[in-house]
């Protein structure tokens, strides 16, 4: 072998070594992982030293491993790359091929593989690597929506490279992204962003109409309310929110106040890894729910009832007020109706004036609401009720003609009550739903009506002390809806700007594009399970994600929500009450069912008392009208006797004799001119009146009960 061979060999195989070194080389990415789960776990203890967790804090959600890699898969196939308008001279753009978590205790691994790719180079990198999942709080957007954000803090990342001469290329680029910060920049921009609610709010508007039926037949005597409670929102905000790893899940915990976040020791302990120990064993005592095939869990601390039971009690008073308004009415309130073969019908009937005639406002004083040890709401109230009704009032008392009068009925009274409310999961068309369910037992609510004054009538026999109306109406389950917490309608993300263009996003002091490989994900929460304990309130759902290649159009989720809890609450089968509601008149003090009542009522007004059987004033009667023997002088103090002796012997009454009465015989007798003789028998005299039979039914026994 010549002397020019063998010096091209050795170069060959200098060339070909140097080749494989430069390939073999790795242009690394690396961060202390030591520091990092440090100071996540230092985070930890501290909120654990604070209270308890899950128990003593408001609200949480656990994210489960399984519900934190199913969330990320919206991340796979995402880009990121600089903005041209700011930063023209890079064009590289990262694919996030693949992430998945792994959560340990006190930390959430997180595996990427990623592509770097520049059309201008014509280069395309793949790397491989480790980041730590971050939680970076709650932002609220433009739109009042909110979103937990969580981001990778990128710890090792390393470039694969192939074989041969076109690596020494790529080993370049890579160097390049690597050296110049680009790729722990692009890759901590990738941003998971999951629908988180901030802010829970109820509205007490309410706009019922209700029919309610007052007597037999019920289709024929029934008064429609419209019932309103004016809108007023009971809003809670959430102002803080700490995030604790676990292994198997992330807690995410939440307060109603504006306490500060507690943060790590700015420097760790020389003995940093035996520190790190320690805190992974604290870690251990925090409760894990039990998902079994859930992927989330949300926790309710059972304290918060009385957040709500406050801010209902410092509504002013017109929130806390329900106003009851009549808009429709059929048939009669009351009717007691009485006949005699003689004397016909009479009776006494109430309606409404009109449709709008019965008002009523309920006043809630004080609300107590409770966790109780059985694992459900407990509550109770104190409200006032008054109410006013204009009634059209007629009285046919068989003795003189019907008259009729408008009056106006005033009442109020207190009520102390108070039932117990569970949770269950209820299908409401397609949708799932959590509701509240009260429980209310039925009782009876008392109103007494009363008028101000004296009810006038046009005849002045029927001028009555005063006029009244006992009012019972059972209340139970169908005056408390039903109360939807949380359904599985799903929450929008959307992947493009308003221009259709990738988002806008920060990265540091740079401008980056992000662009997902979806133009909008849909985000749901499917209700599983929904339990209590001695605590609190559990509720453990599955998440699911939609990806969709275009925006969809129309879509209000608030709307869409509104709509599900009136058709959850519209759906519910209702049990109403056993009992009828009732509605009894008084008429003063008087009760018409006693003669000697009704003939004191005439004679205390010094009024004449009419034949009853030989027909009325003005009008005859089946036999020939006879006046009175006693008329009645006018100014005189003593009335005119009745005829009647008594309630119990009811007959026809005595009429004196045309015949002049035989004298006394205590006057002295004076003897007869003739000779004695028998004494003649007195001659029967005919009445002048034609047999009149006697009443077959007596119309004061018909008096006796008005209702």
């Amino acid at each position: 072998m010549g002397t020019g061979v063998r010096v091209i060999i050795a170069i060959a195989l200098l060339a070909a070594m140097g080749v494989g070194w430069l390939a073999l080389q790795d242009s690394s990415f690396e961060r202390d992982r030591t520091l990092t789960e440090w100071r996540s776990l230092s985070e930890a203890e501290n909120l654990l030293r604070q209270k308890p967790i899950p128990e003593a804090w408001p609200a949480g959600l656990f994210i489960s491993e399984r519900g934190m890699n199913t969330a990320l898969e919206s991340l796979k196939d995402a880009q990121i790359a600089y903005d041209p308008e700011f930063h023209s001279d890079e064009d590289t753009v990262v694919h996030l091929r693949n992430v998945t978590v792994d959560f340990q205790a006190g930390f959430a691994w997180a595996f990427l593989r990623l592509d770097a790719y520049s059309k201008k180079r014509d280069l395309t990198v793949k790397f491989g690597g480790q980041a730590s999942l971050v939680f970076k709080g709650i932002e609220e957007e433009a739109n009042g929506e909110a979103q937990a954000v969580f981001s990778l803090s990128l710890l090792r990342l390393d470039p694969e490279f192939g074989w041969g001469w076109s690596s020494i290329k790529s080993r370049s680029y890579a160097s390049e992204l690597i050296e110049t910060g680009l790729m722990p920049k692009f890759t901590e921009a990738f941003t998971l962003k999951l629908p988180f609610k901030n802010s829970f709010a109820y509205d007490l508007k309410q706009d019922v109409t209700e029919t309610v039926p007052i007597r037999d037949p019920k289709n024929e005597n029934w008064i429609k309310v419209q019932i309103d409670v004016p809108p007023n929102k009971l809003a809670q905000k959430i102002h803080a929110a700490n995030a604790v790893v676990l292994e198997g899940g992330i807690w995410l915990l939440t307060d109603f106040t504006e306490k500060p976040v507690a943060i790590s020791k700015d420097e760790p302990p020389p003995e940093i890894q035996d520190d790190i120990v320690r805190m992974r064993k604290d870690l251990e005592r925090i409760r894990i729910p039990k998902l079994n095939d859930a992927d989330i869990a949300l926790w309710v601390n059972g304290t918060v009832a009385h957040l709500v039971q406050d801010k209902l009690n410092q509504l002013p008073a017109a929130n806390r007020t329900a106003t009851v308004k009549s808009v429709q009415s059929k048939g009669r309130l009351a009717e007691q109706k009485w006949s005699s073969d003689v004397l016909g019908e009479g009776g006494v009937f109430a309606e409404l004036t009109d449709p709008g005639a019965v008002t009523a406002t309920l006043m809630v004083d004080a609300v107590g609401i409770s966790w109780t040890k059985g694992r459900r709401l407990k509550v109770s109230l104190d409200a006032q009720v008054d109410a006013r009704a204009s009634l059209d009032l007629h009285v046919d008392p068989l003795v003189g003609r019907g008259v009729g009068t408008t009056v106006d009925l005033l009442g109020n009274t207190a009520i102390a009550s108070g039932f117990d409310a569970g949770f269950e999961i209820r299908e409401v068309g397609g949708n799932t739903a959590v509701m509240l369910k009260p429980d209310i037992g039925c009782r009876d609510i008392k109103l007494a009506l009363k008028t101000d004054r004296k009810a006038q009538f046009e005849e002045a026999w029927v001028s009555v002390p005063s006029v009244g109306a006992n009012i019972n109406v059972p209340v139970g389950l169908q005056t408390a809806p039903d109360v939807m917490l949380l359904s599985d309608l799903p929450f929008q993300r959307r992947g493009r700007g308003p221009d259709g263009k990738p988002l806008q996003i920060k990265g540091g002091e740079d401008n980056l594009l992000f662009t997902p490989a979806w133009a909008e994900a849909q985000y749901a929460l499917v209700p599983r399970r929904v339990e209590g304990d001695d605590g609190g309130l559990w509720i453990a759902a599955n998440l699911t994600i939609k990806l969709l290649s275009s925006e969809s159009t129309g879509y209000d989720r608030a709307a869409a929500e509104r709509m599900l809890a009136a058709a959850a609450t519209g759906g519910q089968v209702r049990t109403n009450c056993p009992g009828e509601p009732g509605f009894a008149f008084t008429i003063g003090d008087l009760e018409f069912g006693s003669t000697q009542e009704l003939v004191k009522f005439f004679q205390q007004r010094e009024l004449p008392l009419p034949q009853i059987l030989g027909g009325l004033p003005g009008i005859p009667g089946t036999g020939p009208t006879i006046p009175s023997p006693m008329s009645h002088v006018p100014g005189l103090a003593v009335p005119a006797p009745s005829p009647i002796p008594s309630a119990a012997d009811f007959t026809i009454p005595k009429i004196p004799s045309p015949i002049s009465p035989i004298p006394d015989p205590a006057m002295p007798k004076i003897p007869s001119p003739l000779p004695p003789t028998p004494d003649p028998t007195m001659p029967k005299i005919p009445s002048p009146l034609p047999p009149t039979p006697g009443p077959t039914s007596n119309p004061a026994e018909m008096l006796r009960d008005l209702f």
